[in-house]
């Protein structure tokens, strides 16, 4: 999800190792804003998205395509399916950053959350995307050892992937659709 930001953020890198001891810290995506820049709802929905891309990998990795496309229809009156378990801070965290863009556009915070939370899942279902993420998942594995992988590392192999194009028209199509936010791109259509 981070990759369709990329005009906003600049990924650094990717923390491979959880802090030992159980120190406080977090693993997982560096990135870096340039703090002059002002947060505005646009912003803040980018990171939800980010926050809520695990909770949708992790559903996808679990239950499969096929099923997570059939059964997303029911959301939100029944997200079982949905696995929250390993990404509760994750979740915590879109929560969080949904609350300003909900406010901008005075909606209840349940249905922008939800909205954004199918666009995502929409997202992951495009062709294109879950071959990224099993593929970007494989390549962090291969490099477990060295402790962190660079964004460059990443980008330079998956721009010669056969999923890349379409990638790239999914990354697009999402950016059309979502963008500019607006009351009724947010509303929850049940």
């Amino acid at each position: 999800m981070a990759l369709n930001f990329q005009q906003e953020f600049e990924l650094s890198y990717i923390d491979l190792n959880a802090k030992p001891n159980g120190k406080a810290g977090i693993v997982g995506l560096k990135l870096i804003r340039d703090s002059r820049k002002t947060m505005h709802p646009k912003i803040y929905d980018h990171l939800a998205l980010i926050n809520i891309s695990s909770v949708c990998a992790a559903t996808i990795y679990t239950n499969g395509k096929e099923k997570v496309n059939k059964e997303k229809s029911n959301y939100p009156s029944n997200a079982e399916l949905m696995v929250t378990d390993a990404c509760m801070d994750d979740y915590e965290h879109f929560k969080k950053n949904m609350l300003p863009v909900s406010r901008q556009f005075l909606l209840r915070p349940l249905y922008t959350e939800w909205n954004t939370i199918l666009t995502a899942f929409n997202f992951f279902l495009m062709d294109g995307v879950w071959e990224a993420v099993m593929f970007i998942a494989s390549f962090i594995a291969k490099h477990q050892k060295e402790g962190c992988v660079s964004h460059l590392q990443i980008f330079d192999q998956i721009a010669t992937q056969d999923f890349y194009a379409m990638l790239c028209a999914s990354m697009e199509n999402l950016l059309h659709h979502r963008y500019p936010l607006s009351k009724e791109s947010l509303k929850l259509d049940l």
